[in-house]
């Protein structure tokens, strides 16, 4: 995707209001909240946005029946899923396991097996060799299944880096893979001894094309988790094509 294209779109859902008069549904996938239907000017699509702007495009890109279901059913202001340590009211069907029970911390009173003689009594960390330890990287593959994205190639950059090529093939799984790299970074990944100080990504679709590289540091995960910058301003202001 062009970044021109990329950045307007995400401009338009940061200042878009809560709800909008007609949701136009590319078939695609993505939306766009406008004050009325398009009308059709010298054979484009002339979308006039909730926020003043105006946008032409392709008519044969609308999905005019997914367009209409949309706006009238009220779906285009869909929230991204937020990421809680906590789970909602549980059902007695299984549900999908939220990302902060996949990363529960390590308790330090937690058994572990006893070795005759001279073993310690408390497990020692891991023997930094310059590189991240398995486990980490474990947590990171599990925390992006958790929400979607089961394309990854996770490997150590150092010490304390790790590169994670992921495919997001979505606006959504795109922000949850934001997300969900500020919450491990800002925690080490629940692992005692270990430390994240940056995250190199590398995110593409399906077919190849960039869905955006970051590299976040510990301090835009601190932002993020803390919620003094949303994933849409991260991602307007730190891209990297």
């Amino acid at each position: 995707m062009k970044k021109a294209l990329v950045l307007f779109v995400f401009a338009s859902l940061v200042a878009a209001q809560s709800f909008a008069s007609y949701i136009v549904v590319l078939k695609g996938g993505k939306q766009y909240k406008a004050k009325a239907k398009w009308t059709i000017v010298n054979g484009k699509a002339l979308v006039h946005l909730e926020n003043g702007q105006s946008l032409t495009i392709d008519p044969t890109l609308i999905d005019e029946a997914k367009s209409e279901e949309t706006t009238k059913l009220g779906l285009g202001n869909v929230r991204m899923m937020t990421l809680r340590t906590e789970m909602p009211a549980a059902t007695p069907k299984q549900q999908a396991p939220t990302l902060g029970d996949t990363i529960r911390l390590r308790k330090p009173n937690q058994s572990t097996p006893q070795v005759e003689q001279t073993a310690p009594a408390v497990a020692a960390p891991p023997v930094n060799n310059g590189s991240i330890g398995t486990e980490v990287i474990m947590k990171f593959e599990r925390a992006y299944e958790n929400v979607g994205i089961y394309e990854h190639k996770l490997t150590s950059s150092g010490a304390h880096s790790i590169r994670a090529e992921l495919t997001a093939d979505s606006e959504d799984k795109v922000f949850n893979a934001i997300s969900a790299t500020s919450f491990l970074m800002v925690r080490n990944a629940g692992v005692s001894g270990a430390q994240v100080d940056m995250i190199e990504l590398f995110m593409k679709t399906t077919n190849g094309g960039s869905a955006g590289r970051f590299q976040m540091s510990r301090e835009d995960a601190t932002a993020l988790d803390n919620k003094s910058i949303s994933q849409q301003e991260y991602f307007v202001r730190k891209v990297i094509y």
